[in-house]
């Protein structure tokens, strides 16, 4: 990693209070406290993140992590010690977890759209728990006026049901949850 700064760590280059403006929403999709999957993770700073808010609601937030990148895993396992046999390196579109997960959070943009339909489908089948929910964030590009990916409408076609949005920031994603 080049960066120390977490933030930057994880893909983003918009700032703390952007970063918690267009994270924190996500807390919105947790009904009580429990056990998070993060799609992947990156360095496990968006998990850190969402426990702290999460705290400061009263919401515990147990963080579960899966990334490709074994220094990322590396990176959040030192970020959560408590947590670090909780991270392991993984790829989504083909792992089987020993277990499932009240909440599984994913970006869309983890696979081309052409799979999206299978990935959603593969997450619910294999991650989440059942009367879990499945969580997918989209973010827009702020630099280049690039909206977000439209994930509730795409999912709707689809075929799924999708049970919420929310949304934060000026072109901040909407996480969507499909229970």
């Amino acid at each position: 990693m080049t960066s120390e700064d977490p933030i930057r760590q994880s893909g983003f280059g918009g700032g703390s209070e952007r970063w918690r403006r267009e994270r924190e929403p996500i807390l919105g999709a947790l009904r009580n406290a429990g056990d998070l999957l993060d799609v992947c993770c990156a360095n496990g700073y968006l998990l850190e993140s969402l426990r702290n808010w999460g705290g400061s609601r009263g919401l515990e937030v147990v963080p579960f992590g899966i990334d490709q990148g074994s220094k990322l895993i590396e990176l959040a396992r030192n970020r959560l010690p408590q947590f670090a046999s909780h991270f392991e390196m993984a790829n989504p579109w083909d792992w089987h977890p020993g277990r499932r997960y009240e909440y599984v959070y994913a970006l869309w943009d983890c696979v081309p759209e052409d799979y999206l339909t299978e990935f959603a489908g593969r997450l619910m089948a294999r991650c989440v728990a059942p009367g879990g929910r499945l969580i997918l964030g989209a973010y827009g590009i702020v630099s280049r006026h690039q909206q977000p990916f439209n994930v509730e409408t795409f999912l709707r076609v689809a075929g799924y049901c999708v049970s919420g949005t929310a949304c934060g920031g000026r072109a901040s994603g909407c996480p969507i949850r499909l229970d």
